[in-house]
């Protein structure tokens, strides 16, 4: 069973589903590099929550970005 789930936020597409965060890593690197500037691709784990975003630079390269959470009060 994946562990993993890389997903394009724009589309809200299942890019690939992946056993390690590695080839997650690999693959939403990938995917952001193909699409928009801006447009970020996220890594899912298999609980559905994202712990990693990553997002195509207007100089063509990928950056990683923090990922905003809800704080409980």
């Amino acid at each position: 069973m994946p562990q993993f789930y890389v997903i394009d936020e724009g589309t809200e597409d299942t890019i690939e589903s992946t056993e390690s965060l590695h080839d997650a890593i690999r693959v939403a690197r990938e995917a952001a590099k193909q699409g928009q500037a801006g447009d970020p691709v996220s890594i899912l784990e298999s609980g559905g929550k994202a712990i990693r975003q990553f997002v195509l630079m207007p100089d063509g390269t990928v950056a990683e970005q923090a990922i905003a959470c809800q704080v409980k009060h």
